[in-house]
């Protein structure tokens, strides 16, 4: 049985205007948790037949206008070639304006260092030190990827959290919806018709392809909802899990991880939430790694974003968003989460850690892969998780209610890679 804690409160007027974010426990997330216990496993339970989102089309976001640019893929040697003729070095704090192409496509790989599969190097690599890293896992989403449709997506990622929920509990907003019946689970406690996981309507696409990358959209449950409200769940985005998980990390797992994902979010609708994060099964506060967790509240400039661990310590005070990213050198032309931003991982088998957001270090700290966190804790896996929601019922200022014409609210992903040495 699952127990969710809050985990979070948010700031006295004075200090959100200013941009400040209180959080009780210092490092912890604003996202709730479940504490202690294992779930099954994700993806697993009952299989049901979930009726579809609704019966007509809705247009859905057109990719923009620089969806087409071919690019060298972030990670080579050489600089990226901007759409327009300028150019940008990965790495080098400039966002690329467009989703870079790639070369040819590769496997996605088993995620075993003995059967290390081609592929670019990390864009940190330089910042590194010690021996080459060997890419396990490459995600590479997009009609000329090698995730270039649903049954790829199946294949490789499940549509529940690691805990088999679709709302974090019932603390999401928005809950995952199922590409089709096969994939969905049982929902219990969110009002959902039946108890059930909500099926992706072909008509009112939840996850669409770009020729080189994955639109994660976020869209009322029903087409004829005047409203969309967080504490009625009665939103669907295209969230997923990785089905593949380490069985540790740090010191535990006895490799260094490299973990390095590129993505945007094209609107900042009120209300959003984005986070690329990893946790085990087990859970007490922490282990945890929030790699990035950007929500949209009024009191959060729409450009700033959070890097922490829970259950770890970290250098850099997220305590307030913007001045954290200050000390780690961003310039404020640097964040605009429209534009496509690649946040790196690393985390060595000393249990040390750092992140880097567009070659930019934001944070580094210290973390043992263990319930809680905690040295000489009981050993956890690790799984990788990509929230592209809306709206937390426990945090109350973005649990609100907006009108049904605001969405469709929409992410982009171009791909994630897994490196271990």
């Amino acid at each position: 049985m699952f127990k969710w804690g809050v985990v979070c409160a948010l700031a006295t007027a004075s200090a959100c205007n200013a941009g400040v974010i209180e959080e009780p426990r210092g490092d912890l997330s604003y996202r709730e948790r479940s504490v202690g216990t294992t779930s099954t496993t994700a993806g697993a339970g009952a299989v049901v037949q979930a009726p579809p989102l609704g019966t007509h089309t809705a247009e859905s976001l057109a990719p923009s206008s620089d969806a087409s640019a071919k690019l060298p893929r972030a990670g080579t040697s050489a600089p990226a070639d901007r759409a327009g003729g300028s150019s940008a070095a990965a790495g080098s704090g400039q966002p690329i304006d467009g989703p870079l192409a790639g070369s040819s496509v590769t496997s996605v790989g088993s995620g075993d260092m003995d059967e290390p599969i081609p592929g670019p190097a990390p864009s940190d690599a330089a910042k590194v030190k010690g021996a080459p890293f060997v890419l396990v896992k490459n995600w590479d989403f997009g009609a000329q990827g090698n995730i270039r449709n649903i049954r790829d997506l199946n294949s490789e990622f499940a549509y529940t959290d690691h805990w088999g929920t679709i709302a974090n509990g019932t603390n999401y907003g928005a809950v995952i919806v199922a590409p089709g019946a096969e994939q969905a689970v049982s929902a219990p406690n969110l009002g959902l018709p039946g108890n059930r996981q909500p099926v992706e309507d072909p008509a009112r696409p939840i996850r669409e392809w770009t020729d080189q990358t994955l639109l994660a959209h976020v869209r009322p449950l029903s087409p004829t909802q005047p409203t969309v409200s967080a504490s009625k769940h009665d939103a669907g985005c295209g969230s997923f899990t990785a089905k593949w998980k380490l069985p540790s990390g740090g010191a535990l797992l006895g490799k260094d991880l490299l973990w390095e994902t590129r993505v945007r979010r094209p609107v900042a609708l009120s209300g959003y939430w984005f986070a690329i994060w990893t946790a085990g099964e087990k859970w007490d506060r922490g282990a945890e790694m929030d790699v990035m967790e950007s929500f949209g509240a009024p009191h959060i400039p729409a450009n700033a974003f959070h890097t922490n661990s829970v259950g770890g310590s970290d250098v850099i005070n997220f305590a307030s968003w913007p001045p954290a990213l200050d000390k780690g050198g961003v310039p404020n032309s640097a964040r605009d989460l429209k534009q496509w931003h690649t946040w790196t991982w690393v985390y060595l088998k000393d249990d040390s850690y750092v992140v880097f957001y567009d070659g930019f270090e934001v944070q580094r700290g210290k973390i043992h892969w263990t319930l809680s966190g905690s040295k000489g804790g009981s050993k956890i896996d690790m799984t990788f998780l990509f929230d592209f929601g809306w709206g937390h019922t426990q945090v109350s200022d973005v649990n609100i209610s907006l009108p049904a014409s605001k969405f469709a609210l929409t992410y982009e992903i171009d791909y994630s890679r897994v490196y271990l040495r």
